[in-house]
């Protein structure tokens, strides 16, 4: 089981993790409290300060931001493009001088956010809500990797589309990229609505002016999210396009082929069933010689008929 980490940035002594039960009993001056209680369960929460515990406990509304008097609280989707694969929200609680998220899993960008780091940091200056916004760009940091990894996969894709010659897959794992993209959007969708929440006026007068910023810069940043992943979006369009192109260049080949092959037995059918009359002519008391003729005309035939067709690049 996951437990609680606890974490105090102290930006006039020494940053360290602590055990909640050692937390201090006031968060002073140029101090920060971060509790991550991602993928705790209910039993994990049972020694969080008593103003985290009854922030805890509040009810939980249909909006994606909730002020209250002493804290507020917003909720940010995980991205996921893996099918079927549930996307997690994280919950942030932030205080007067305390920040605490809630997850049902911990999300692997937290671990990395911490190793970050590793010597003393002056995060203790920070409020809790500008620490919680370093956080969210950290999160979605996460969403420009996986427009990243999308990309790459197209770009592979491209390339095999004039490689390969098994298109049922190249056609599963181009469906396979949209599924991806698609929920990928859905996702930043999600986050979207909180960030446009998070950067409203009124929610602005609930927190210090100095944070506003750092609010308005995750609009920015998100913008420039939306972006990508239409790009993406396109790109995976486009090679769609580049697919049907080549499938039909392949048809049109084949159909040439065909042609050529339809020809070339109508020609020899024709001088087969021309020399298979029955006409007594001095022809057909040729003999051997008759009959090495007539092959030889046919085959002479086609072969003109390939050579000519190779010349003009018909297939």
């Amino acid at each position: 089981m996951t437990s609680i980490r606890t974490f105090l940035y102290n930006a006039e002594g020494h940053d360290e993790e602590i055990q909640l039960t050692h937390r201090p009993r006031r968060i002073g001056k140029n101090q920060l409290l971060w509790v991550d209680g991602s993928g705790v369960d209910l039993d994990g929460f049972m020694h969080l300060p008593p103003d985290m515990k009854a922030a805890l406990a509040e009810e939980r509304g249909t909006g994606s931001l909730e002020i209250f008097d002493t804290f507020y609280r917003f909720v940010m989707p995980c991205p996921s493009a893996s099918k079927g694969k549930h996307s997690a929200s994280l919950v942030f609680i932030v205080g007067k001088s305390w920040l605490l998220t809630v997850s049902e899993t911990r999300p692997k960008f937290m671990d990395r956010f911490v190793e970050t780091d590793r010597g003393e940091t002056l995060n203790g200056r920070l409020t809790p809500s500008a620490f919680a916004v370093a956080l969210v760009v950290e999160l979605l940091e996460v969403y420009r990797e996986e427009v990243t990894r999308i990309e790459t996969e197209i770009d592979k894709l491209d390339s095999a589309i004039f490689t390969s010659n098994e298109k049922q897959t190249l056609l599963e794992t181009l469906a396979k990229l949209r599924g991806q993209v698609s929920r990928l959007r859905k996702s930043l969708a999600e986050a979207a609505n909180t960030i446009h929440a998070l950067t409203r006026p009124d929610f602005f007068a609930h927190i210090e002016e100095s944070d506003r910023v750092y609010f308005e810069g995750l609009g920015r940043i998100l913008e420039r999210l939306q972006d990508a992943v239409s790009n993406a979006r396109e790109t995976v369009i486009g090679s769609f396009d580049l697919y049907t192109t080549r499938v039909a260049q392949d048809t049109n080949k084949l159909v040439k082929a065909l042609t050529i092959v339809t020809v070339i037995t109508g020609i020899v059918g024709a001088t087969a069933g021309i020399f298979g009359m029955n006409f007594d002519t001095p022809f057909f008391h040729s003999g051997v010689s008759g009959f090495s003729y007539v092959t030889g005309l046919m085959v002479g035939s086609a072969v003109a008929i390939v050579i000519v067709a190779i010349w003009r690049r018909w297939f």
